[in-house]
């Protein structure tokens, strides 16, 4: 199942869970919900008005192994 999180506030992402590293930080606005699509390593957000957008993992970057 998959758990998603409503932001409460308006977030700027660049990490989640402090081992999904994004690719380019994103912007989740307040109400919107999000969670990690763990079949194609994305963040998705639920932009509204059935919009969601898809945000690409790093599958590698400086440091990796010493996290």
């Amino acid at each position: 199942m998959v758990e998603r999180v409503t932001a409460d506030r308006l977030i700027l992402v660049n990490v989640v869970g402090c081992w999904f590293y994004l690719r380019q930080p994103t912007f989740i606005g307040a109400g919107q919900s999000y969670w990690i699509d763990h079949e194609t390593s994305e963040l998705c957000v639920d932009r509204g008005a059935a919009r969601v957008s898809r945000h690409a993992r790093v599958t590698r970057h400086a440091g990796w192994m010493c996290r």
